[in-house]
């Protein structure tokens, strides 16, 4: 979470919980009301998801719309998207780098050399260096790739865990001490499938 938030919730951890739930799952605040992206949420569903009153929701709330900085950041704020958890099942690979604090650019930059090196085909790349518990770099993949960029991005210096999800094991995957590997057990494509698209 941002540490502007941080510091304007830090003596109500309640209405911390509150603006940290929001915040993490992209609901804006605008005109006292929530939303996500165009749609309005429920005071009601957020009270219930979050384990709180709606009181201490509205309290929140009306502390962000009285705080003009605060008002202009939660306003702006939209859902960010994730194929990662479908792309298995589509065929593609995803590989998430868990960083270090203080290593997310380094680790960065020689990820994306190691991806230019061996030409893979990318659908999505994003990151996150938010603090302690929550940095990482996630790239999509259209297809599988070479096994041999596990064990490079696992000697990267900063990178404390790599995790693969994949549409199918490959026994190679379980090379790196630094690897978790989740396998798509509803995998979509097949090779079958593969071969009537290229006819």
């Amino acid at each position: 979470m941002l540490l502007l938030l941080e510091e304007y919730f830090k003596t109500y951890p309640t209405r911390k919980r509150v603006i940290e739930g929001l915040y993490n799952n992209g609901i804006s605040i605008v005109d006292g009301k929530l939303f996500l992206r165009n749609i309005e949420i429920s005071i009601s569903e957020i009270a219930k998801s979050l384990d709180v009153n709606r009181r201490t929701v509205y309290e929140t709330i009306k502390v962000v719309e009285s705080v003009e900085v605060l008002k202009m950041v939660m306003s702006k704020l939209l859902p960010m998207e994730d194929i990662s958890r479908v792309a298995p099942v589509i065929g593609s690979q995803v590989i998430t780098v868990v960083t270090s604090p203080g290593y997310f650019s380094r680790v960065l930059n020689e990820f994306t050399e190691i991806i230019k090196r061996y030409g893979c085909n990318v659908r999505d790349i994003t990151g996150r260096n938010c603090g302690k518990e929550d940095t990482f770099i996630r790239a999509v993949f259209y297809r599988s790739v070479p096994t041999k960029i596990f064990d490079q991005v696992g000697s990267i210096f900063g990178v404390s865990k790599v995790i693969i999800a994949t549409p199918e094991l490959n026994p190679e995957y379980l090379a790196c001490a630094k690897c978790e590997v989740i396998v798509c057990p509803n995998k979509l494509s097949s090779s079958a499938w593969e071969k009537v698209e290229m006819d």
